[in-house]
């Protein structure tokens, strides 16, 4: 996990990246961070991770903004998915069933803060064991780059 608190826009990306496609979100956080070095870019904080955890409320109270950056199985969807995450629990707090609409809400009923977040999410095709991205997975995150630089540079 890569945490700096004096940055304000953060990035979460979860999942598992020995299980190819469900790093998507680590690897586009990796571009990303990158990119941000190599355009002097100093107000973003990266936290990569295996699932979403409670410890990340406080990192987010502290933030503008929130990216939440995962994969999806393409039965859901076979595009990239961009939502506005609303502030709202769902089953529980577990760590097994968080979501980014749960710290949201977490974040807002112990810090009494609402930073706005965005969840992106890429397709993955394949989550057996292995650190490769599939093809069609590399060239959406490449795409969910391009859209998630134009959200840290408009905001």
């Amino acid at each position: 996990m890569n945490k700096n608190n004096t940055k304000t826009k953060l990035i979460i990306a979860y999942g598992n990246p020995y299980r190819n496609d469900d790093g998507v979100g680590h690897y586009i956080a990796h571009e990303i961070q990158k990119w941000a070095d190599e355009e002097k870019i100093d107000e973003i904080t990266i936290i990569t991770a295996y699932q979403l955890d409670i410890d990340m409320t406080e990192d987010i109270s502290l933030s503008e903004s929130v990216f939440f950056l995962d994969a999806h199985i393409t039965e859901y969807s076979p595009e990239i998915v961009i939502n506005k995450i609303e502030a709202k629990k769902t089953n529980g707090f577990t760590t097994h069933v968080f979501t980014p609409s749960d710290l949201i809400a977490l974040v807002n009923q112990l810090y009494n803060k609402n930073p706005p977040g965005t969840l992106i999410s890429v397709p993955g095709y394949n989550f057996d064991m292995g650190e490769e991205l599939t093809p069609e997975t590399k060239k959406k995150a490449d795409r969910a780059i391009d859209k998630l630089k134009h959200f840290l540079t408009k905001i």
